[in-house]
């Protein structure tokens, strides 16, 4: 019998995509959305041909009654259908995931950031620039004797996320061409849309959310280049065909590294097909842990081929809205941190989201000095370096990966050498390629 993987999970209600943030508050008319209704499109299903198959998407469109909307660059054999009117998504991924010419079936999940809520997690910061620099990340993360080594130069650092604001003064000019998937056009503008898709009376609560995180990558790797894929509306809402179309491009086009602050508690077989090729090309993926205070797996942080943010405090305490467990690989400061925000100013924003850049910047310094390393030795030279969070977090022993990055130190082993065997920021040997 083919090997094939078939959608035999119950789906969420609600997935999160996230830690965003937004300062743009406005009432909007729209009708509250039910909650289930957003967990995936209502006429769209993901599969992938299994590859020891012959049959052509025309052979399983006839079969099913499917008629495709687009495939996924690659050569993956992956595309995403359109299903008959009436048909429920779940149900038609089940009845496709038991055609045994197909690897998997799965709804074409959507869903909603977590820290859009915005009484908890943001304030503006204005348009003083200093505190860029002066907040106590850059110290706690040695940044200064890592940029004695490296600054970025020579590294792409692909940032899915709302758009980013290519103008912005604390970008330093650092973004370049990219790509936006949610109106399908080169203008990956993180901007204001007066967007409510889901309906709650309030607008575009995610713009700015990828500005911020730019921001933080640029302060890590300022001689990094940014480059923008826009794959959430500015309200918070994308879809995992969408975020697959990027990972792809990003790779395709030369990202080193793919900063993904965003995620969903439902496991994906077409994330996780499209990270390890995205590996097996040179780019290391660093993802969002999660913003739920729970140890469930977030994807695609969880996926075998990427490497898991948490939030930790200034004291180096985890942040009680930091998820945990065995599949965490790191953490990072991301209590209160200051960055770009949207009109040239700043914004305040907390979550592993705001986590997740610092190690995306890491990895760019890394391949900025050794562009031969691949996404293991990356992981292993974050890891082998973290500080162990143990003793300061009893509660949480070995549930927050390697520990606290520490960036400076990180550099000046990769300059000094060896490369430590051991951590957690080891990922699979079938994420590299041989």
């Amino acid at each position: 019998m083919l090997l094939r993987r078939s959608l035999r999970r119950a789906i969420s209600a609600m997935i999160l995509l996230a830690a965003l943030l937004s300062l743009s508050l406005r009432p909007a008319a729209a009708k509250r959305v039910d909650a289930a209704s957003l967990s995936y499109r209502p006429d769209q299903v993901v599969v992938q041909i299994d590859p020891l198959s012959a049959a052509s998407i025309d052979d399983i469109n006839s079969t099913h009654g499917t008629s495709t909307l687009e495939a996924l660059g690659g050569g993956g054999k992956i595309y995403l259908l359109k299903i008959p009117a009436g048909q429920n998504p779940l149900t038609t991924a089940e009845d496709l995931g038991a055609d045994l010419r197909l690897d998997f079936a799965e709804p074409n999940f959507i869903g909603r950031a977590p820290e859009a809520n915005p009484f908890r997690i943001k304030g503006f910061g204005g348009f003083d620039p200093a505190p860029f620099f002066t907040q106590y990340a850059p110290a706690l993360l040695d940044l200064g004797r890592a940029h004695a080594h490296s600054t970025g130069a020579g590294a792409l650092v692909a940032v899915l996320d709302t758009g980013v604001q290519p103008d912005h003064a604390a970008l330093g000019g650092s973004v370049v061409a990219g790509y936006d998937f949610v109106d399908n056009d080169a203008l990956p503008a993180d901007e204001l849309g007066n967007v409510d898709s889901d309906g709650n009376g309030l607008a575009d609560e995610a713009a700015g959310h990828g500005t911020h995180v730019a921001g933080i990558v640029h302060l890590v790797a300022p001689g990094a280049q940014i480059m923008p894929l826009r794959v959430l509306d500015s309200d918070g809402f994308g879809d995992i065909f969408a975020l697959a179309r990027a990972i792809d491009y990003a790779a395709s086009h030369g990202a080193r590294v793919i900063n993904m602050s965003l995620g969903t508690p439902e496991r994906s077989d077409l994330l996780d097909d499209v990270i390890r090729t995205a590996t097996l090309r040179g780019a290391t993926v660093v993802a969002a842990a999660g913003n739920l205070s729970g140890s469930a797996e977030q994807y695609p942080a969880a996926s075998q081929c990427a490497l898991a943010v948490t939030s930790t405090s200034p004291s180096d305490v985890k942040s009680d809205f930091g998820n945990y467990g065995g599949w965490v690989n790191f953490a990072a400061p991301g209590e209160e941190i200051y960055s770009a925000y949207l009109g040239g100013g700043h914004a305040i924003g907390s979550g592993t989201s705001m986590a997740t850049p610092f190690v995306a910047g890491q990895a760019a310094l890394l391949y900025s000095l050794a562009p031969a390393l691949n996404a293991r030795t990356v992981g292993l030279l974050i890891g082998g370096t973290a500080h162990n969070l143990d003793a300061l977090n009893p509660a949480y022993g070995g549930k927050l990966g390697d520990g606290r990055v520490d960036i400076g130190a990180s550099v000046a082993a990769l300059v000094g050498g060896p490369i430590s065997a051991s951590g957690r920021g080891r990922i699979s040997n079938s994420c590299i390629a041989q």
